[in-house]
């Protein structure tokens, strides 16, 4: 946990945006098969990870991170996008969905940023091994995650891609899906739905 709030009052008065659209996903073809629940859209939150995600405290909230971009999508799985355009990503899955979602934490607006006291550098910086380097103490996008999701004024949070330039990621708060209002859908071919969430 964080010593103490940080972003938790601009978060009050800070406005959700709605997000209506095309999302990718791409897992590793054995990671897929080996997946401990049948379903296309398991969580990669930190319900699952103990070791958390980006904007995911380890055992803080389920999460499911997509990119609002295919070659996104690509730069992310293969941690670069001259990968993906090379061709090296033979041995996987990627499902395209439909997400509809009401409040979102827009990180891509500078506007935003500005008013939670970040920056883009900030929200692209190391996360991953933080904690153990700073005696336990969370990485700042930990604490945003962490406080955007007790909020409960948000269904997610889009952001910059770290390995996209021009990229755009989005983390899904699944807990915070609404059936009927906010969802997930994977589309087959023929864009029928395959699999939906809630």
């Amino acid at each position: 946990m964080p010593d103490e709030p940080r972003f938790h009052a601009e978060l009050a008065s800070c406005p959700g945006v709605r997000f209506n659209g095309r999302c990718f996903r791409i897992v590793e073809l054995d990671a897929y098969r080996n997946a401990p629940t049948p379903t296309l859209l398991f969580d990669l939150g930190p319900k699952i990870s103990a070791g958390g995600q980006r904007f995911s405290p380890p055992g803080d909230h389920r999460g499911l991170y997509v990119s609002a971009q295919l070659a996104t999508a690509g730069a992310e799985f293969a941690d670069g996008l001259t990968a993906w355009k090379r061709g090296e990503c033979a041995d996987n899955v990627r499902f395209t969905m439909e997400v509809r979602l009401q409040s979102v934490l827009d990180l891509t607006d500078i506007k935003v940023r500005r008013h939670l006291g970040t920056t883009k550098k900030e929200i692209q910086s190391a996360w991953e091994g933080f904690a153990d380097l700073n005696d336990g103490a969370w990485p700042p996008t930990w604490t945003l995650g962490h406080e955007a999701f007790a909020s409960k004024r948000f269904d997610g949070i889009l952001f910059p891609s770290t390995k996209s330039a021009s990229g755009t990621c989005l983390l899904i708060f699944t807990e915070r899906l609404d059936k009927g209002k906010t969802g997930v859908a994977i589309l087959r071919k023929d864009k029928s739905i395959w699999e939906r969430l809630p």
